[in-house]
């Protein structure tokens, strides 16, 4: 009798401290969410490892380490970038996420908002990497935004207006605001 009080009582612990870490996962990346859409860096520094990367499930690199992700989050503040929460669950060691991305290109070129799975890795209490993955439909999406893109890109280059999208920074967020204000305020 007291043999099995004693697994059942390791059962109800095992089991509690399985929930107490899928919480405090989930708590984190919900954290870490909530920090990029007030673009809050020094909070996303707290809750990202020292070799934070993001990957495409395709292994091609979207984010390489935390200064690149800093400026990401500078650009993304200029371009009023958020972030969607739209499901959440834990698996294994770690998070699995369904989120909807939009910022001011979106609504400057009447583009469709974005949806991915990610999944977060983490470990000692940190994220340490992303994985990206597309949704069904994604394709289409992506379609669709690049060719609001290209008329965007078509009325620059017919209006004289420069901007750099190659790098994601706070100067090129400022400077891509403002041609993207200009567009917006000519095509409604």
């Amino acid at each position: 009798m007291k043999s099995l009080f004693l697994l059942v009582l390791t059962m109800v612990v095992s089991c509690s401290s399985a929930k107490t870490l899928t919480s405090k996962n989930e708590d984190i990346v919900k954290s870490y969410i909530n920090a990029r859409n007030n673009y809050d860096v020094e909070k996303v520094n707290t809750l990202v490892d020292e070799n934070y990367t993001e990957t495409f499930v395709d292994g091609s690199i979207e984010v390489e380490n935390k200064g690149q992700l800093a400026e990401r989050i500078l650009w993304g503040k200029e371009m009023d970038s958020r972030i969607e929460l739209l499901e959440i669950k834990t698996e294994d060691n770690g998070v699995i996420t369904i989120e909807e991305y939009t910022n001011y290109l979106d609504i400057a070129l009447k583009r469709k908002s974005r949806k991915f799975k990610m999944v977060y890795t983490l470990g000692d209490g940190k994220i340490r990497h992303q994985k990206i993955d597309t949704l069904s439909g994604y394709h289409q999406v992506l379609e669709f935004n690049f060719k609001r893109y290209q008329e965007f890109e078509k009325y620059c280059t017919q209006n004289g207006l420069n901007y750099k999208l190659q790098s994601t920074n706070k100067g090129s967020g400022v400077e891509l605001r403002k041609v993207l204000e200009e567009y917006k305020s000519d095509h409604q």
